[in-house]
């Protein structure tokens, strides 16, 4: 599996890049944001920081504070293939301070009888949120993102090789295209590390490449850094999703990092996390500026040091309704995580569970400027805070966040 992984990302990178840079070169494009918040906030520190909290931002941490500085870029390589970039700088303590959240060549050929084909290699997302579909991978409702996408921003992303064929029954007179996905992948065996100790956020920071989930040396998660291989197995995931008339959307997705649990990483000394999970969206876009989206997740993570198994079973789901009229945009969400604990020989052995409300405001008058207020409430019970003398199980933590950005680019009026 390890050679079938390096011809996956390694060789067809180096394909895709020698075909693409033999034809003419149009211009860049590119865009600068930059994200200011007002933050007020109680309950325990964030997780970046070596804390429990349940959102981006806790403790010490109320007053002004950095949402984002981000630079991104696409490049058309000729008529059908183009790279893109996308970097980040989040102004807290991680041992990357800038780094990119994806960077992939695309292919994307001319549709052809009703068929339309896109194959990505490189660093991106994998095809499963239906609520951060905005550039930069952001939301275009709320500044929090809904539990399961935290996650998925924090830990899981796709470093190799992705195709995507979709039918397009639409142009050829039918109410729905249906789209097929596949992927091979690497570096994300550490992917379930920061979700096993730390439980369920809701945060809008995603991990760069190289970065790392937590402080070193604090525990329960010790400075997890998901991106990287430690086995050489291929990871796969596959997925459908069904399009009916551009306003409605289901979609599922099996995704499985086919780690080895009992191997151990001869830099960092630990162990790699075998995960899996599915998950099953659907959302709803009205003719009158309405959206409401439901979404679930589930699987489990596990290891195996020394053939002992421990592992966390973990689940969640969230309903977002949202209301868009002209310049404005409401939106609430209600999300719902748990993630249990089984070591041989025990019952359990730590736990989470939790539920959370989130109300905001976006209100963006032009392309450059948007304005947005979140109040996020999260209630969760989380035996490690006791366990780390870290406080009580029980935790209520509420955030309310005053964003102002401005972006500026090529494409931007």
């Amino acid at each position: 599996m390890g050679s079938l992984l390096k011809r996956t990302s390694w060789l067809g990178a180096a394909a895709l890049l020698g075909l693409a840079v033999s034809s003419p070169v149009p211009a860049l494009d590119w865009e600068l944001d930059l994200d200011g918040r007002l933050v007020s906030v109680n309950g325990p520190g964030p997780i970046i920081d070596g804390g429990l909290g349940s959102t981006r931002f806790g403790g010490d941490q109320s007053g002004t504070r950095l949402g984002r500085a981000r630079f991104a870029l696409t490049q058309s390589l000729g008529e059908v293939w183009s790279l893109s970039l996308d970097a980040s700088y989040w102004g807290d303590h991680d041992k990357t301070p800038v780094g990119l959240t994806e960077g992939y060549l695309l292919w994307r050929p001319y549709p052809r009888d009703g068929f339309r084909l896109r194959v990505k290699t490189g660093a991106f997302y994998a095809p499963i949120s239906l609520e951060n579909r905005a550039s930069g991978w952001e939301s275009p409702y709320t500044l929090s993102y809904a539990a399961i996408d935290s996650w998925l921003g924090q830990e899981v992303r796709t470093l190799g090789t992705e195709a995507q064929l979709d039918w397009l029954g639409r142009r050829m007179g039918h109410d729905f295209d249906v789209g097929l996905t596949g992927a091979a992948f690497g570096w994300n065996d550490n992917a379930g590390a920061a979700l096993a100790a730390g439980g369920f956020t809701l945060t809008d920071r995603q991990s760069v490449m190289g970065g790392r989930v937590g402080k070193p040396g604090v525990p329960p998660v010790r400075a997890a850094e998901p991106f990287r291989e430690m086995d050489g197995n291929a990871g796969f995931y596959g997925g459908v999703e069904v399009r009916y008339l551009d306003r409605v959307v289901l979609q599922f997705l099996r995704y499985d990092n086919r780690a080895n649990p009992g191997a151990v990483d001869v830099v960092s000394h630990t162990v790699a996390w075998d995960t899996t999970f599915n998950s099953a969206g659907l959302r709803v876009d009205g003719d009158r500026g309405w959206t409401a989206i439901f979404q679930w997740l589930g699987g489990v993570t596990l290891i195996a040091p020394e053939g002992e198994q421990e592992r966390w079973p973990f689940r969640a789901h969230y309903a977002l309704l949202s209301k868009t009229f002209g310049k404005h945009t409401l939106s609430a969400r209600y999300d719902w995580f748990k993630v249990d604990g089984y070591r041989e020989g025990e019952d359990d052995h730590g736990w989470q569970k939790g539920h959370a409300s989130t109300l905001a405001y976006l209100f963006q008058p032009n392309a450059s400027w948007r304005l947005a207020l979140e109040w996020l409430h999260v209630v969760s019970t989380d035996y490690n805070r006791e366990d780390f003398a870290q406080g009580d199980t029980l935790d209520s933590q509420t955030q309310v966040q005053l964003s102002v950005r401005y972006a500026w680019g090529s494409t931007i009026p």
